[in-house]
C-alpha cells in the first residue's frame, strides 16, 4: 500500500505560497478547479473550489482552497525533517504560530498554517 496524497483545506491561496512553498519547501505540481457538482457530490459542498497539488519528496498534498473555511480537531500531519530548528526558526520569522511541549526525551513541536492547518514536526534521525 501507498499513500497517494493528503488533502486539506487553506482559506487563502497566499497561504499556500507563504507556507507551503516558502517554509516547507514544497513544489506546486499541478493546478485544477472542482467543480461544483463534484464538490456537493463527494464533500456536500454546493462551490466551485480551486485545488493545488503540491510536492516534496514522497509527499503530496492536495490544497482545497476554500475561503473562511475554519475548523477545531485533532487533524494534523507529521513531517520528519534533517533540521527541525531551522524551519522553526523560519516560520517563527515569517509569523507562524509554533506550539513547543518540553518533555524528557524529546520535545514535541507543532506548527500552524495560517488556515489553522496543525503540522507535528520531528527531526530525523541520523542512521549510524
Amino acid at each position: 500500500m501507498k499513500l497517494e496524497h493528503i488533502a486539506i483545506t487553506v482559506s487563502k491561496p497566499a497561504d499556500i505560497k507563504d507556507f507551503y512553498l516558502d517554509i516547507l519547501g514544497m513544489k506546486e505540481v499541478k493546478n485544477f478547479v472542482l467543480n461544483k457538482v463534484l464538490a456537493n457530490k463527494i464533500f456536500s459542498i454546493n462551490k466551485e473550489t480551486s485545488v493545488c497539488l503540491l510536492q516534496k519528496d514522497d509527499i503530496s498534498l492536495e490544497m482545497f482552497i476554500l475561503p473562511g473555511q475554519s475548523k477545531r480537531s485533532f487533524e494534523h500531519i507529521c513531517l520528519t525533517v534533517k533540521d527541525r530548528e531551522k524551519l522553526v526558526e523560519n516560520s517563527l520569522k515569517q509569523n507562524y504560530e509554533c506550539i513547543r511541549i518540553e518533555r524528557d526525551l524529546f520535545d514535541l513541536v507543532f506548527i500552524k498554517d495560517k488556515s489553522g492547518n496543525v503540522f507535528e514536526i520531528k527531526e530525523s534521525q541520523v542512521s549510524r
